[in-house]
């Protein structure tokens, strides 16, 4: 069999670690996300995957943020069954499948280089587009809200700690100037873990840099009163049985508070209809 060969640049190469996360929590006795499409992309990309196999904290930590991911996705679905996700810096993330209602309209948008190899593995549909293009960049918005309703779903999983925070607040701006009503979901960094990202225990296998980072969510609001924030998520706060699967140690360090929300999941109102 002959396997993909890779050739993304080095921060797009990050995508390959929530893959390979996602692919591991298959052998789990009780799974936290349940995956196969991502298993066989794993199996058919050439790439050296093992060398995260110690990273037992981004494993477990990569299924729990793509599982919140996913039932906020699924909330707006309830309340907007028709309505249309925008998933920013799709990689080869698989939300679609794992939570398509039959009626969603999808948007997966990335970089060239990852879109080369994100079309290998997915087609466009009647309801699911790929765009090539930056999220920074304006020339993909009209095209999605020609075809959309709103309000929409924004979706960006281990992206934006990779933007500086000028690009962050032009990120945040042109959405709420051009789907203003919508809903945004992603995770962010706190400076404790930016400054310390030499000891991330699978980022320290790649070349890229942490970036952005923001000490209380909240304070997206000194960017703009508009952003109303629905609902904040951390490791800290989950259930005892996903708790439970991080070391003895990352559970006590979890009972500090600087370090509990250390690395959270933010649901977020870009202003009013």
């Amino acid at each position: 069999m002959n396997k993909t060969k890779v050739n993304l640049g080095v921060i797009q190469e990050t995508l390959l670690i929530p893959l390979w996360a996602r692919a591991c929590e298959l052998q789990a006795a009780d799974p936290i996300i349940v995956d196969p499409k991502s298993s066989e992309i794993l199996a058919a990309i050439d790439y050296e995957f093992d060398k995260f196999t110690t990273a037992k904290s981004s494993q477990i930590g990569c299924c729990l943020r793509g599982t919140i991911l996913d039932n906020w996705v699924r909330t707006y679905l309830n309340q907007h069954p028709q309505g249309s996700v925008i998933e920013i810096g799709a990689g080869l993330n698989t939300r679609f499948e794992r939570v398509d209602n039959g009626k969603v309209c999808w948007f997966d948008i990335d970089l060239p280089d990852v879109m080369v190899l994100r079309r290998q593995f997915f087609e466009e549909t009647e309801r699911r587009k790929l765009i090539t293009a930056s999220a920074l960049d304006t020339n993909w918005i009209e095209h999605v809200k020609s075809t959309t309703k709103q309000p929409v779903m924004f979706v960006a999983e281990g992206v934006l700690q990779y933007f500086n925070e000028q690009e962050v607040k032009l990120l945040f701006a042109n959405l709420l100037e051009y789907f203003p009503g919508s809903w945004f979901a992603f995770d962010s960094l706190s400076p404790l873990i930016v400054k310390n990202q030499k000891h991330h225990d699978s980022l320290k296998y790649t070349s890229a840099k942490f970036d952005w980072c923001i000490s209380n969510i909240h304070k997206i609001k000194d960017w703009n009163s508009c952003y109303e924030v629905m609902e904040v998520c951390n490791y800290a706060n989950l259930p005892p049985k996903y708790r439970r699967r991080f070391s003895l140690i990352n559970r006590f360090l979890m009972l500090f508070p600087p370090l509990c929300d250390s690395s959270r999941l933010a649901l977020v109102k870009l202003g009013y209809l």
